[in-house]
């Protein structure tokens, strides 16, 4: 068996958003569900602002819902713009960033 690095060109998507909605873990599902999502990543932060100016932080006695959750997937195809679209349309406070990238993984022939 040979190993191989490959490389593939993608589209990087950072989703910006908060779990005030409880929509984290349907979008997630959804993104799963699609060919063209490679995989998916979901971080929640301990603090973070907004648009409002507000700070949100976490403390030991509770877990806030309005804590930034950042969603990074890439996805394959070069259709980005049409998943982009998708996702404003299930999480209604986002902010969306996304750029080319190469993916390198290994291929086992």
């Amino acid at each position: 068996m040979d190993k191989q690095i490959k490389t593939q060109k993608i589209t990087l998507i950072r989703i910006y958003t908060d779990d005030s909605n409880g929509h984290i873990n349907q979008m997630l599902e959804q993104l799963h569900q699609r060919d063209d999502v490679n995989g998916a990543t979901i971080f929640r932060g301990i603090a973070g602002f907004g648009k409002e100016g507000r700070i949100h932080q976490s403390s030991l006695l509770d877990l806030s819902s309005q804590l930034p959750v950042v969603i990074e997937l890439f996805h394959k195809s070069s259709q980005s713009e049409e998943l982009i679209n998708f996702i404003h349309t299930q999480i209604t406070n986002a902010h969306i960033v996304s750029w080319d990238a190469n993916l390198s993984f290994e291929h086992i022939d």
